[in-house]
């Protein structure tokens, strides 16, 4: 049985080609709206029951391993599945295809409003966006607590103890620090039994460390987080080597995906390097939730407004490209420890913080625009549509620009 899985296994990577990878991600990367989850559906229904090229097995193995993984989910996920197929030119092929379509229209948004936003006066217009967004974090954060913690008294104190430290000290090393925190308390909490069993038991699998390009692209990857980290990038000049290193440093930081990186993002980027304004970084949120891509693509916003075009490049890149590598290097090693109680404990634990995060960089948001009733309204109706009905957040997005719009204008 298993001869015959590794033929069947064989005959579907001879039968994809890269140029299938691109076209099909491409694809996928223009209707993928709604999130990871999205994407991994449409994955399902093209790759695995029209195509026949994967199994449901391989996506699900990619979803376990982009997990525990820092960086964007769903793009770890793709690479991961292009990496499967095709090797490490499989894995550039396939981001880049479903990358495509969402970093375009952020490219053509950003140009729009940096040319012309003052002076249609955008920041009245996105009021309403903004208290939309919000509730969007917020419905997700919700979802999330009540299907990880809801029943869980210890988790419950943390996720609250979470929400009130960022609430209180927003900053970058702090909420690092609290994922720590979360990872020591899974390992106390977490439900799964290790007795007996050490951190190292987890690398011994006979992985043998060879130097080739991967690892000398790793080593410098670890090289650049460890200069982000001790906050190295503030004494560098050149915007784009900037511009490199901080989004590098954020793809190899974060856990959890999208969401849990809006708070740091806008602590980062709005209160210590002041690159954006406060209504700029919320701008920013809002037009990547309206394209059909990762919430992430808020880099090549950020990017356009530092160094233009090539900035926009360059912090995509580099916001996308060091965690997909990592996902690609690790595979192997995950593989044969996924079902590991102390990663399993581990990992509970975080995802407790994370949560917390969310819910916290929601509340923010609220409380930081200019509460009118009307702005009050809005994210209560966006909360009950997302929340109880589970309306697609790029019709939300859409609609509360289109109802800023009339407000202005009519």
């Amino acid at each position: 049985m298993e001869a015959v899985q590794i033929n069947i296994t064989q005959a579907q990577k001879t039968r994809v080609s890269l140029s299938y990878l691109f076209y099909t991600f491409l694809k996928i990367g223009c209707v993928s709206f709604g999130g990871y989850m999205a994407l991994v559906a449409l994955m399902q229904k093209l790759m695995v029951d029209k195509d026949e090229v994967v199994d449901n097995e391989i996506i699900l193995e990619g979803i376990t391993v982009a997990s525990l993984l820092p960086g964007p989910l769903a793009v770890n996920v793709v690479a991961y599945i292009g990496y499967r197929l095709k090797g490490k030119t499989g894995a550039l092929v396939s981001m880049l295809g479903v990358l495509l379509p969402a970093c375009t229209l952020m490219l053509l948004l950003s140009w729009v409003y940096f040319t012309y936003s003052y002076k249609v006066e955008w920041a009245l217009i996105m009021q309403y966006v903004a208290g939309t967004v919000s509730a969007i974090i917020l419905s997700a954060g919700l979802q999330l607590f009540k299907k990880e913690i809801s029943k869980d008294h210890k988790k419950i104190a943390l996720c609250v103890f979470t929400v009130v430290v960022i609430s209180v000290i927003n900053s970058y090393m702090v909420t690092i620090a609290l994922i720590f925190i979360g990872a020591i308390a899974g390992f106390f909490m977490g439900g799964h039994k290790h007795a007996g069993i050490s951190i190292g038991d987890i690398f011994k699998t006979g992985y043998k460390f060879k130097i080739n390009t991967a690892s000398i692209l790793m080593g410098i990857l670890v090289v650049n987080e460890a200069l982000f980290l001790t906050n190295v990038y503030k004494n560098l000049n050149n915007i784009l080597l900037k511009i490199g290193m901080v989004f590098s440093g954020i793809s190899l930081s974060l856990f959890g995906g999208g969401y849990v990186m809006i708070p740091i993002m806008q602590s980062l980027f709005v209160k210590d390097l002041h690159w954006l304004t406060v209504q700029e970084f919320i701008d920013a949120i809002a037009f990547s939730q309206a394209t059909p891509g990762p919430i992430l693509v808020s880099s090549t916003f950020i990017g356009y407004k530092l160094a233009g075009i090539a900035g926009a490049i360059l912090a995509t890149v580099a916001m996308f490209a060091p965690s997909a590598i990592l996902m690609i290097m690790v595979a192997k090693l995950f593989k044969k420890n996924k079902d590991h109680a102390l990663v399993k404990n581990v990992v509970g634990g975080i995802k407790v913080v994370i949560i917390g995060l969310i819910i916290s960089s929601a509340l923010r948001i609220v409380f930081q625009l200019h509460l009118t009733p009307v702005i009050v309204i809005i994210p209560i109706i966006a909360l009950i549509l997302s929340y109880k009905y589970k309306i697609n957040p790029v019709y939300l997005i859409i609609a509360s620009i289109s109802l800023g719009v009339l407000t202005k204008y009519i």
